[in-house]
């Protein structure tokens, strides 16, 4: 584990950024189709993003209506 950051929200994703849809998804489905790792999954009442899979691109924040997606 490096010493100098560990992920708070996935432990064991370290030294790696990666995107998190929040309590703000509305589940319209505009991020699903266009993750081009298909890191994006249907979730208990909102989409969730397989940290280990995201590449960071930003594509679902961009095609968001609400922006919700954000990175960490």
């Amino acid at each position: 584990m490096n010493p100098h950051y560990a992920n708070p929200i996935t432990p064991g994703v370290e030294d790696k950024f990666y995107y998190v849809i929040s309590e703000g998804c509305v589940m319209c489905g505009s991020c699903t189709g266009t993750c081009p790792v298909e890191a994006i999954t249907e979730g208990d009442g909102q989409y969730v993003i397989a940290p280990e899979r995201c590449i960071d691109c930003g594509t679902c924040s961009y095609v968001c209506p609400l922006g919700i997606p954000q990175p960490v």
